[in-house]
């Protein structure tokens, strides 16, 4: 089957110069997703082609192998959009690096992210592994994680559920990609003082020679059941200054492996292996890698370097794939499940990205009712959900919803005068133009209008009318209203088992969000003075809308 690049992708990349450490072979294909529906595009060409699958952030913890890597290698560098959504709320991408975090929360006098100040590596593989030094750490900060899983779903996991202790997450145990985070930063603190603790953090680094040559800092994790710090255990078996080929564990820092100019994975993982060793049977230390080995390996390095321990693996002739995303021939599901029923869960995130003028406690869910086949039998039974949610209970509809209507509940034409919830579905095929338009509100006023191009109303739809439309339900308690639709409704717009779904909301004055946001990436200071939102936003481009797909 031929399947065309997105244009991301590139073809036959080093992927070593793209990663802190400087090694790695040549990826067969090689993206740089620009948005999210970048992402999914990518995930899903790779599941078409069945090709193995890989994510680079900075490499700053990625060790690839050497060789070719015959599979796609996803970069999320270019996922770099990070700016305050309300004074306390910063959103950040996975390609946004963990120092410009900490001088973003130091412009702002906000306490919380001073820790995070030179330490390599991008937000992504941050919230993956719960990172943490000198006394932070990642998991106290991170409030909403959103994912991209192999199917091209969209996720949001709250902190509590992602972190579960040192170094671990749900998310290591799982196929999805960090795309972007919620991080909280309640308590404010004088800029001197955390300028403070930022240089100490710096002069620590250099203090201890982090810098001199290209490392992924702590190549073990510590194993407090031993009762010392990996460092002191490598030193205490004389390891410092031990080589391998233009591999060195450094002369100051003895968890610490250097890359003296040309090594390769296999020098890295040869030195790992003979600390590994070395430190079982001196010091009965049975120590687990922090360096995260991506791509094929061999048998013995697998073996000797317990890969085991850091997620499935695939066989491959004798040797093994491992630190992958996703691999044809995996069993590993997403934490949701493979696939999930539901299809779409998007934070709403402002038009224009306007500093402080987000709208943090309202996200977008799409629930598929029944296996596609189910609806094709029985077209009339509810099939989509669409469930507007609130994440605290303890505020009122009417607080997030401020503009209330006053007409009768029910259907309402130009309900869009008042504060709605919108939900636009596209047809399947990009090619078409065709869509609907649902609008909503809590109290369950709605509207819903037929379109055969961006604002051209299909003919019977000039004036909106409930009569038009199949009976539509509507649910609501503390935390959700919903609207669910039957595949009668639906059926002309699926195309290959797939529909575009948008979610936007429209709350009055400047309060106008997307879910998921369309925007390419950009800083928060390009994206200020690229855009004057001087005019009302347009939902209606549905070549933008995100695509799904159905559950057979």
């Amino acid at each position: 089957m031929n399947i065309s690049f997105p244009a991301c992708i590139s073809e036959r990349e080093n992927i070593g110069a793209g990663t802190y450490y400087g090694i790695g072979g040549t990826a067969a294909y090689f993206a740089r997703p620009q948005c999210l529906a970048d992402v999914r595009a990518c995930l899903e060409w790779a599941r078409r082609k069945r090709v193995p699958v890989a994510v680079l952030g900075s490499g700053s913890n990625s060790l690839f192998a050497d060789g070719v890597f015959d599979g796609l290698v996803i970069s999320v560098s270019q996922l770099t959009t990070c700016y305050w959504e309300t004074e306390d709320t910063l959103y950040a991408e996975a390609g946004v690096t963990n120092t410009e975090i900490a001088e973003v929360c130091l412009n702002a006098e906000r306490a919380g992210a001073a820790w995070m100040y030179r330490m390599p590596g991008q937000l992504g593989a941050t919230v993956r592994m719960n990172a943490r030094c000198y006394g932070g750490e990642i998991s106290q900060i991170a409030t909403q994680i959103f994912t991209i899983d192999v199917h091209g779903q969209l996720h949001i996991h709250t902190g509590a559920e992602v972190f579960q202790g040192y170094k671990k997450t749900l998310l290591m145990e799982g196929p999805e990609i960090v795309v972007a985070a919620r991080l909280h930063f309640p308590n404010r603190a004088p800029r001197n003082e955390l300028l403070t603790f930022m240089e100490n953090c710096e002069s620590d680094r250099h203090r201890k020679h982090h810098f001199d040559h290209p490392s992924c800092g702590s190549t073990f994790k510590n194993n407090y059941s031993v009762g010392r710090p990996s460092g002191q255990i490598f030193d205490s078996c004389g390891l410092k200054g031990t080589r391998r080929g233009q591999s060195e564990v450094s002369q100051f820092h003895a968890n610490f492996v250097w890359n003296l100019g040309h090594a390769t994975a296999s020098d890295m993982l040869g030195l790992a292996s003979h600390m590994r060793e070395r430190a079982q049977t001196l010091c009965q230390a049975d120590l687990e890698l922090e360096v995260q080995p991506i791509g094929l390996f061999d048998q013995s390095i697998y073996q000797a370097c317990a890969l085991d321990r850091l997620g499935p693996s695939v066989n491959e002739d004798a040797k093994k794939w491992v630190g992958l995303l996703w691999h044809p021939e995996s069993t590993l599901q997403p934490t949701s499940g493979m696939p999930s029923s539901v299809l779409m869960e998007a934070p709403f995130l402002g038009y224009f990205r306007t500093p402080g003028g987000g709208q943090t406690e309202l996200s977008l869910r799409l629930v598929q009712l029944a296996p596609l086949s189910a609806a094709q039998s029985n077209p009339d039974a509810p099939f989509l959900r669409w469930e507007t949610v609130k994440h605290n209970p303890d505020i009122e509809w009417r607080d997030v919803f401020p503009i209330q209507s006053k007409e009768p509940i029910g259907f309402v034409d130009e309900l869009w005068f008042s504060s709605v919830s919108e939900l636009f579905i596209a047809h399947g095929n990009p090619s078409s133009t065709d869509y609907l338009e649902f609008e909503c509100t809590p109290e369950g006023h709605w509207v819903a209008i037929a379109f055969h191009g961006p604002r051209q109303r299909k003919p019977e739809h000039t004036k909106p009318s409930a009569q038009l439309w199949p009976q539509l339900s509507f649910e609501k308690n503390e935390t959700m209203f919903a609207v669910s639709f039957p595949y009668s409704l639906l059926a002309p717009l699926v195309h290959d088992a797939h529909l575009r779904l948008q979610g936007c909301l429209s709350l009055g004055g400047e309060g106008w969000f997307l879910a998921p946001h369309w925007a390419p990436s950009g800083s928060l200071e390009t994206w200020d003075t690229q855009q004057q939102p001087s005019v009302k936003p347009d939902f209606h481009q549905p070549q933008r809308f995100w695509r799904v797909a159905l559950l057979p």
